[in-house]
């Protein structure tokens, strides 16, 4: 059986972060805080600002990172959108994808309540950017 998996661009995310919290050795592995202070979104269906948030990064020993952010977006109109991913970075092979989700209770971005979508991200000088699609 073969099924071929469908997207369309929903938004470039870019990141702003502060000072990173070194929380150290934890039974998962080594926990970095990474504080996220603004950023912009660019879509076609929706663009605005980071309001604020964070991203928890575990390193696993074997040069693996797990990701889990969580912030705050506003449209450029005031909708506010709850978006949180979790992914993975593996800087041996430089791959970087998440998984992102969306809350929101603005009925023009309601659509995102309901969608699946997945990411590909670099971190760059200026900080992190993903490009995230939505699975169709």
């Amino acid at each position: 059986m073969s099924v071929a998996i469908n997207s369309r661009p929903l938004m470039i995310l870019r990141l702003e972060t502060s000072a990173k919290q070194d929380i150290g050795s934890t039974p998962r592995g080594t926990l970095t805080i990474f504080p996220v202070t603004g950023g912009s979104f660019d879509g076609e269906r929706l663009r605005g600002k980071v309001l604020g948030g964070a991203d928890w990064v575990t390193a696993h020993g074997n040069g693996v990172f797990a990701l889990d952010l969580r912030v705050t977006l506003e449209t450029d109109d005031g909708g506010l959108i709850h978006m949180t991913f979790t992914g993975v970075r593996d800087e041996a092979n430089h791959y970087f994808c998440t998984a992102p989700r969306f809350e929101t209770a603005a009925p023009k971005y309601a659509f995102l309540n309901r969608l699946l979508a997945v990411g590909m991200g670099e971190v760059r000088p200026e900080g992190p950017v993903h490009i995230i699609e939505e699975i169709l």
